[in-house]
């Protein structure tokens, strides 16, 4: 029921497609938030659930912090071409395939990707009314970085195509999106100062139609960023983003440009940044910061973080009477953790804050833990516990989610075949009945209908690759209670069907076959 994107993200999907789901990060809802996958830069409006857009794209997810440039992928040290394939086949008409190039040398890489994901639900919920055989979603990407003397370039170019069908009431809805994203980085050297800089530029065109959609006209959504840092002998960071959103349908027509100025110092293990908002905001708080500390103990660690930022407001919550489209968002967050022999224990405490307003002041309480022991060599168990501590909806109302597993190595054949193994449960407990997260808006809203609720579910899964002769042989079950009632008496419905959001049909199982080829020279 849930995985991992990044460190401190956990997934809920719709579909074990990976086409729809929600995603929990860093102790809150993750939705209506910027994002970049390298370069390339995501608005986050429409467009939450970054596993949608292909791995490769996923791999690269990283949240857009204050101020934060995106991170460099890592450079290439010798002359290489990498090509692969990643095909995987499986229930309910499911077919995903990555195609990739990377062309290397020590100063420069080139790299092509292409996916493809077709899939018609396990109702056939995701088949387009319109008909046709297209896949339900595709993307192509191009990369680019180059380095010499004292200048650095890397840059990303993408488009990503959706043509869905959506469950309805009587017949599927649709929604075709066509994104078009695209980004840079550059690097110099100054004499003794370093310059930074990062552009990006998001183009949305949506439509859905569904029967809970007053507006079934195309939505388009226009976002920019402009980030200049200059790093400058003292230690002193200064920096200017200049970001702008337009948002334009038969409902909202929003133009948003807004202008930050921010410092940041390293101080040991302190780092301190702070900012204001200013130029066309009408946020009434438009002080930005971050804060964070971390310190090594031995074999452990303590660290202490706490950012605070406007951030506009989701279009379709956005009142016009209350004469701002910002909202301010504050987290703050402890971990731990310790590493002794074979054994990690990592912890987690976060308080998140929506709003500064005591009318409309939003308190998100998360703790966590993660405990990982490898007792054989190539073989380990792990679990992940968060809880909820409150009954915001901005939290995800996942009350506590437990994801526990065993991983292990298996050789065959004189260990001229490697097994990787992999087995794990996952559940929640206490889900909060108020939470409903509506997946045609990408938005969370209070539930007040009884058969909304989503009720506890546990479900096991399997995966098992194979490396023979350099290819990667798959094979996974999603839901093996769901795999084997056939066999079974003793299962019921309640134990092997789970539905995962109010809008979409109960979720079986999904038993699919891998091939991954990784051509080298």
């Amino acid at each position: 029921m849930t995985g991992l994107i990044a460190e401190n993200s956990y997934l809920i999907p719709f579909d074990w497609a990976g086409q729809n789901g929600i995603v929990i990060t860093d102790g809150s809802l993750f939705w209506n938030q910027a994002w970049n996958s390298g370069m390339l830069l995501f608005d986050g409006t429409y467009s939450t659930y970054p596993n949608r857009y292909g791995p490769h794209t996923t791999r690269k997810f990283q949240q857009s912090g204050m101020g934060a440039l995106p991170s460099w992928s890592e450079w290439p040290d010798s002359d290489k071409v990498d090509t692969y394939f990643d095909y995987y086949r499986g229930d309910y008409l499911y077919d995903q395939l990555e195609i990739g190039a990377d062309f290397e040398n020590p100063g420069r890489k080139l790299g092509f990707r292409g996916f493809k994901r077709t899939h018609g639900g396990n109702t056939g919920h995701y088949l387009h009314p319109g008909g046709g055989s297209s896949p339900i979603h595709h993307s192509y990407r191009v990369n680019y970085k180059a380095k010499k003397d004292d200048q650095k370039l890397e840059a990303s170019a993408g488009r990503f195509v959706t043509r869905s069908g959506l469950p309805d009431s009587t017949i599927n809805g649709l929604e075709n999106d066509n994104i078009l994203s695209a980004g840079f980085r550059y690097q110099r050297y100054l004499g003794n100062w370093t310059m930074n800089t990062y552009v990006g530029q998001f183009f949305e065109h949506r439509l859905v139609h569904h029967s809970s959609m007053a507006d079934s006209n195309y939505k388009d959504i226009n976002r920019g960023r402009i980030n200049i840092q200059f790093d400058v002998p003292s230690g002193i960071t200064f920096g200017l983003t200049q970001e702008y959103q337009q948002v334009s349908d038969d409902l909202h027509n929003r133009s948003l440009k807004w202008t930050k100025v921010y410092s940041a110092k390293s101080i040991g293990n302190l780092s301190l940044m702070g900012g204001v908002q200013i130029l066309n905001s009408d946020d009434s708080f438009p002080f930005i910061w971050e804060l964070d500390y971390l310190k090594t103990l031995g074999k452990g660690f303590i660290q202490v973080s706490s950012t605070g930022f406007p951030n506009p407001k989701h279009p379709d919550l956005d009142d016009p009477s209350d004469k701002s489209s910002f909202e301010f968002w504050s987290r703050s967050a402890i971990r731990s953790g310790i590493s002794q022999g074979g054994i990690r224990i990592n912890g987690l405490l976060s308080f998140v804050q929506r709003g500064i307003d005591a009318n409309e002041d939003e308190k998100i309480l998360f703790t966590g833990v993660d405990i990982q022991y490898r007792f054989k060599k190539g073989w380990g168990v792990y679990s992940n516990i968060i809880t909820q501590l409150d009954s915001s909806i901005y939290g995800g109302g996942i009350g506590t989610m437990v994801v526990t597993g065993l991983h292990g190595e298996i050789n065959l054949f004189k260990r001229s075949m490697k097994i990787d193994t992999h087995l794990w449960g996952s559940g929640t407990m206490g889900r909060l009945s108020s939470f409903g997260f509506d997946p045609i808006r990408h938005v969370p809203f209070s539930n007040t209908n009884s058969e909304w609720i989503l009720p506890d579910k546990w479900l096991l899964h399997f995966e098992a690759k194979a490396n023979v002769s350099g290819v990667i042989i798959s094979y996974k079950i999603n839901n093996i209670l769901n795999a084997v009632s056939g066999f079974s008496n003793g299962l019921t419905d309640d134990n092997i069907w789970v539905r995962p959001n109010h809008l979409y049909p109960l979720l079986g199982r999904m038993m699919q076959f891998g091939v991954t080829w990784h051509f080298k020279n």
